[in-house]
């Protein structure tokens, strides 16, 4: 079973890469230990693949990503902002996904983009 990988140490990047196939987004060096360790390519590409949705193109100033996950079934979901005490209203999505199956790893993941910048929460 996979397990996020400690990821404390990223803080700021020394470079942006790019990892998807539109080659629309950088992804930032924490970003990409993470695609290596867990192997979320996939992930990477659907990020990219959902940058002209006008909800999303409205707010590429700052975006909140997260990876919900559970029995191997994930959810994919994109803010603009976050509530207080970390509760999401549907009222801020900006877009959704179900994964009928995914071997990232169970739970819940966030990270942020942020003016085409693909970044880990302790890289912003």
């Amino acid at each position: 079973m996979k397990t996020i990988p400690n990821l404390d140490e990223f803080h700021g990047t020394t470079q942006y890469h790019y990892l998807n196939f539109l080659k629309n987004l950088k992804f930032t060096d924490g970003w990409v230990y993470l695609y290596e360790k867990v192997g979320c390519g996939w992930l990477a590409d659907i990020i990219a693949s959902v940058q002209n949705i006008p909800k999303i193109q409205e707010h590429k100033n700052f975006i909140i990503w997260r990876i919900e996950v559970k029995d191997s079934k994930g959810i994919i979901s994109a803010y603009w902002d976050c509530e207080e005490k970390g509760n999401y209203s549907v009222k801020k999505q900006l877009y959704t996904q179900k994964v009928d199956y995914t071997d990232f790893p169970e739970g819940t993941f966030e990270w942020y983009q942020c003016n085409g910048v693909v970044m880990l929460k302790g890289e912003y």
